[in-house]
């Protein structure tokens, strides 16, 4: 041990430089891990996946707009207080739906019901971040600006809603018709929707080769 201090010591430019290195390169690789399982082709590789990918790639979020910008998942999905919660929540859902995935049994998540949480599952500061003109942006109608009047005036009280309370599938264009594609709610549509998931399929597997 009082080698190695001593040889640090008689190097320590070399030593500061290595430090650099490691750290650079350490970096880099987180960035490249969360930037790589934050986007839709890494999140369509769970086929439970699939409906919200397809309506994310028919949504403006997804670039269907005519800017033709794309948003991450992670990006709508995923704190951004700071990058340790970034991180941190970024680790718990990758364990938990992983576990799902393969130990579970996914193909019985009641995603509808879920729709009904949808404002816990969408981040509003990701929202603001980009709508950073959502009070003021003369291009929404009169009302939609009293109504992100309302949103704002409740904003850390009890009754505090969510940009997704009623941006209903915001992100996800017609989200419900593709969720019942590939899962109906009643059994009257059973069978009768097969076409439209093939068709979903298909241009999904299009979408992801762009």
């Amino acid at each position: 041990m009082k080698k190695i201090l001593e040889m640090i010591k008689n190097n320590i430019l070399l030593t500061g430089l290595v430090g650099i290195f490691i750290g650079l390169l350490c970096s880099w690789i987180l960035y490249e891990g969360l930037h790589r399982t934050s986007g839709d082709r890494f999140c369509v590789v769970c086929h439970e996946m699939k409906p919200m990918v397809a309506a994310y790639q028919n949504d403006v979020h997804g670039g269907a707009g005519k800017t033709g910008i794309k948003v991450t998942c992670g990006t709508c999905h995923l704190p951004h207080e700071n990058v340790f919660a970034y991180i941190a929540t970024k680790a718990r859902n990758g364990v938990v739906e992983g576990a799902i995935h393969f130990f579970g049994n996914p193909d019985k998540i009641d995603w509808q019901a879920n729709r009904a949480n949808r404002q816990h599952f969408v981040k509003d500061e990701a929202c603001s971040g980009c709508h950073t003109n959502y009070r003021t942006n003369e291009s929404i109608s009169e009302q939609g600006r009293k109504m992100h009047e309302h949103y704002a005036s409740l904003e850390g009280t009890k009754n505090e809603i969510g940009c997704a309370s009623c941006h209903v599938e915001v992100g996800h264009k017609g989200l419900r018709s593709m969720l019942n594609y590939y899962k109906p709610e009643y059994d009257f549509y059973k069978g009768k929707l097969d076409k439209k998931k093939e068709e979903a399929e298909k241009q999904l597997a299009e979408d992801l080769k762009k």
